[in-house]
């Protein structure tokens, strides 16, 4: 008779403190000590976490672990349905599986091509250049300037806004309520939280409500007009669809945003990988993969076991809720030699900052591109570009960067 396998338990709570927040690397060093998975302490908001690279890669991918959508046990007789932000995300291919996620991703993906993206990149170049510009007149004669709200943020809202057909007279209206909206996705998110989401919600509801009607009578050649055409052969409803652009808006520029601000103060902190970067142009696409490893804008997924399940030799029983930590995987050891090193010239550079699977983020090629050509042109326009303060708070797990970053352009 075999013993059965002792399984130790954590507490999550250090992570969800205020230091944890603000740097969780020490916490998921402790957590690779302990192998790849782990039960959580009885009465928390969790029942395992995952956070080794091999069981996360797992979770992502077998279907038995689903999204925390509809069919989750406590979403049942949950009001959510009361709640203009839950009904976006809960309608989403974000929060939902099997054939409902794949007729929604099937008619995205149809639309969301790689022809697409790479027919955008000169838009992209002219959107950054605008924007460079922008920091110019702003940080003349030495003046201090936010690189988040004047570059980091505006730059992929208007790539995202330019992809999906947004009008470029709108976008400075969608931060703030994107912004509310995404602050219910954190871990522990408050009541406060959920309202200022229902009220960001619905306004972002109507505004892709009336964005489809009007693509609808009007064609023109953008995203939103190529899934309008699309709808009816895929049987998909207003609601469905609106609530997918909703979400892609949302997760298509926040990302990326961080990645971007994460980036530029890693290679400010690292002089000497940065002159490499701008010598050796080919090595960018390095650079991106490694500050998405090093420092990726999401750290966390949910899931719960749908059925009697196991992740690297652990049984996990049905209705289990788990923590998949992408921000740990990311780091272990097993995974990545010294994970906690910055080094863009690491080999077979695989992370998990995307999700993996069926929820493999849509957007990842075009946020590539994004870091891609955004960062070498921050440089080569500001050579002399430096950090004018500390950074701002960065104390979130989803969504994770800096609320401001403030620098000088020389």
């Amino acid at each position: 008779m075999t013993e059965s396998k002792v399984v130790p338990a954590v507490s999550l709570k250090p992570l969800l403190s205020v230091d944890g927040r603000r740097d969780p690397y020490p916490l998921y060093a402790r957590l690779h000590e302990l192998g790849q998975v782990c039960r959580v302490d009885a009465g928390e908001a969790f029942d395992y976490v995952v956070y080794g690279f091999d069981a996360v890669n797992q979770v992502l991918r077998d279907p038995v672990y689903r999204v925390m959508d509809t069919g989750y046990p406590d979403r049942r007789d949950a009001p959510w349905q009361d709640h203009p932000s839950l009904r976006a995300l809960l309608s989403s291919i974000f929060f939902t599986d099997g054939p409902n996620h794949i007729q929604v991703r099937r008619v995205f993906s149809s639309e969301f091509t790689a022809r697409r993206i790479a027919a955008l990149e000169p838009a992209v170049v002219r959107l950054i250049d605008q924007r460079l510009d922008r920091l110019a007149e702003l940080g003349a004669a030495g003046a201090p300037v936010d690189f988040m709200s004047e570059f980091a943020l505006p730059v992929p809202s208007d790539v995202i806004g330019e992809l999906l057909g947004v009008p470029e007279t709108d976008r400075p209206w969608f931060p703030e309520r994107v912004r509310a909206f995404g602050a219910i996705l954190d871990l522990g998110a408050s009541w406060t939280l959920l309202r200022a989401a229902d009220n960001a919600g619905a306004e972002l509801t109507a505004y892709f409500a009336e964005l489809v009607a009007t693509r609808r009578a009007h064609p023109e050649d953008d995203l939103i007009s190529g899934l309008v055409q699309r709808q009816q052969a895929a049987q998909l409803d207003d609601q469905t669809l609106i609530a997918n652009l909703l979400t892609m808006f949302n997760a298509g520029f926040v990302t990326t945003t961080h990645m971007i601000g994460n980036g530029l103060t890693l290679l400010l902190d690292n002089p000497g990988l940065l002159a490499t970067l701008l010598a050796e142009p080919d090595r960018t696409p390095a650079y991106v993969e490694e500050i998405l490893r090093y420092e990726p804008p999401t750290h966390f997924s949910i899931r719960w076991a749908s059925a009697d399940a196991e992740v690297a030799g652990t049984p996990i029983p049905v209705n289990s809720r788990v923590l998949v930590l992408l921000g740990a995987a990311n780091r272990d050891p097993r995974r990545f030699p010294e994970p906690d090193v910055f080094d863009p010239t690491r080999t077979d550079n695989q992370m998990l900052s995307f999700s993996s699977g069926l929820h493999f983020c849509l957007g990842a090629a075009l946020s590539r591109l994004e870091g891609q050509l955004a960062l070498p042109m921050v440089f080569r326009r500001f050579p002399e570009l430096a950090l004018a303060g500390p950074p701002g708070k960065r104390d979130k797990l989803m969504l994770r960067g800096y609320d401001r970053l403030p620098v000088t352009v020389g």
